[in-house]
C-alpha cells in the first residue's frame, strides 16, 4: 500500500466517523493539514515565528516574499511581548502565561497579546533551523495582523490592570472599540477573548 493510499484510506475512516458520531463535528481542510502535513513553506504563505532575540522569544506574523533553504524572507510585524515579560519577573505571573513566553505558538498567543507588546515592521530573512516557523492560514494572519493594528493588546491591559472607575472607563472603552470593527472573524475571536478573560 502506497503512502497516498494510505492517506486516503484513513481520510475515508476519518469522514465515516464524522457522519456516523452523534456529535457534530466538521472536518476542515485546516485539520486534514494538520494531521497529514502541508510540505514545505513557500512564497506567499503566511507564517507565524518564534525568534529568540537576546533570551527573548518575539513573535513574527507575515507573508513569506522569498525561500531560499532554509532561509525565509518575511514581509511583517515583529512583537515583543513587553507586557508579560514585566509580569513574570515581577512574579505576578506564573503557570500558562510563563509557559507561553518559553514556547509561543498561534494557538496560545494570546496570552501575550493581552497585555502591552512593542512591535516593529519586519523585512528580513529568518532561518527556519534557528527561529521555529509554523504555517498558519490567511484568516488566522489577519486576525493576529488586526489584533496590533486596532491596538487591542494596549486596550486590554488597560482594562485587566485597572480598578474601581478607571476599569470601568477602560471596559466602556473597549466596549467601543469591539463594536467598530466590522471584520467579522477578529470581531468573533475578539468577543471570545473578552468572554474568557471575564470582562463581558
Amino acid at each position: 500500500m502506497t503512502l497516498g493510499t494510505a492517506e486516503n484510506n484513513c481520510v475515508v475512516c476519518i469522514l465515516l466517523f464524522c457522519i456516523n458520531s452523534s456529535k457534530n463535528y466538521i472536518l476542515y481542510v485546516v485539520d486534514y493539514l494538520t494531521m497529514f502535513g502541508r510540505g514545505k513553506i513557500k512564497p506567499g504563505d503566511h507564517v507565524f515565528v518564534v525568534h529568540n532575540d537576546h533570551e527573548v522569544n518575539n513573535i513574527i506574523i507575515g507573508k513569506v516574499q522569498a525561500v531560499n533553504g532554509d532561509k525565509i524572507k518575511i514581509n511583517g510585524t515583529k512583537i515583543k511581548p513587553v507586557g508579560l515579560l514585566e509580569r513574570v519577573k515581577a512574579g505576578g505571573a506564573i503557570g500558562r502565561p510563563r509557559e507561553v513566553l518559553e514556547n509561543p505558538d498561534p494557538n496560545n498567543c494570546i496570552f501575550m497579546l493581552i497585555d502591552r507588546v512593542e512591535t516593529e515592521i519586519f523585512g528580513e530573512e529568518v532561518n527556519q533551523k534557528v527561529s521555529k516557523t509554523t504555517w498558519i492560514n490567511e484568516r488566522r494572519y489577519y486576525v493576529l495582523d488586526g489584533w496590533i493594528k486596532e491596538n487591542l493588546p494596549d486596550i486590554f491591559a488597560l482594562v485587566l490592570s485597572a480598578a474601581g472607575d478607571e476599569r470601568l472607563e477602560a471596559r466602556t472603552m473597549l466596549l467601543e472599540k469591539m463594536n467598530s470593527i466590522y471584520e467579522k472573524d477578529l470581531k468573533e475571536h475578539l468577543y471570545a477573548v473578552a468572554r474568557s478573560t471575564k470582562i463581558l
